[in-house]
């Protein structure tokens, strides 16, 4: 569901004030927020995109025919799940993020890798201290801490690679390893395996300990259907959580989240726009 909206609308006034409250409530409390908005679609994540511009299309219509049913707080939740943020509404916030004084960034493509980055980074150079979150992609790129309103609920990766507890052990795990654990888990680049989640992911990984290994024992495993390309995509999107384009404040310049390693120039073959395609 579109929603272009003049910034006099009631519509408008909605959304940024839900927005500009949880800015206050930051500031009021001395932190000092830095906004991170999404730019441009990453090709490799089109698919996911299409599936959840289907499913707010389904979420339309079916709000639509609770609500001739009389069922009113059903298709309110389903019109919400219908919501699509468009560039207008990402306009009319950062005129007012600018007449706020509020820091704010349009990433070249993923917001997820820009806050990555930006978490990399020292106070002096524009670097922020924590983000906050509800998307669990932050896991992936590594970034160093995340928290959720309402639930406090704190993610340091440092502590995590070093934490056994309920039976879970990341000691011998390192970066990769982890980031390669949650995308054989499924990711918004890359679904996962038929029968494949979260703990037989981290089982496979804790066992082996190598990603080949992985992947090869996983291919040979008859239990599951992998799909013919899905080793050369699982590099591909580890190549794009560890690699994506991102934006230089101070250079003001795009540069990747990490340093492009040989190997990842191997596996994607010279298709840099992979990683976000460079204008």
């Amino acid at each position: 569901m579109e929603l272009c909206m003049s910034p006099r609308s009631a519509g408008a006034r909605r959304y940024i004030s839900y927005f500009m409250h949880h800015v206050n409530l930051l500031r009021h409390h001395k932190v000092v927020p830095v906004v991170v908005f999404d730019g441009g679609s990453m090709p490799c994540k089109s698919a996911t995109d299409e599936d959840r511009h289907k499913k707010r299309e389904l979420s339309l219509v079916l709000g639509k025919e609770k609500l001739k049913q009389g069922n009113t707080a059903a298709a309110i939740d389903l019109f919400r799940k219908a919501v699509q943020i468009t560039p207008s509404m990402a306009y009319q916030l950062i005129q007012i993020l600018k007449t706020e004084n509020v820091e704010f960034v349009v990433a070249p493509y993923e917001a997820d890798a820009q806050l990555a980055y930006l978490a990399t980074l020292d106070a002096d150079q524009g670097g922020i201290a924590a983000v906050i979150t509800e998307d669990s992609d932050l896991i992936a790129y590594g970034c160093t801490a995340m928290d959720r309103f309402g639930n406090g609920e704190e993610f340091i990766m440092e502590k995590t690679l070093e934490t056994v507890k309920d039976g879970l052990c990341f000691q011998d795990f390192d970066q990769n390893l982890f980031t390669g654990m949650c995308i054989l888990a499924g990711c918004d680049f890359l679904p996962s395996v038929p029968g494949i989640g979260t703990k037989r992911a981290y089982s496979l990984i804790s066992k082996h300990k190598n990603i080949d290994l992985v992947l090869s024992t996983l291919k040979l495993d008859k239990r599951y259907s992998v799909p013919d390309d899905y080793i050369d995509s699982f590099w591909k999107t580890l190549a794009v959580f560890n690699h994506a384009r991102v934006y230089d404040v101070k250079s003001k310049s795009l540069k990747h989240l990490k340093p492009l390693e040989e190997r990842y120039l191997n596996y994607l073959a010279g298709d840099l726009d992979i990683l976000g395609p460079y204008p």
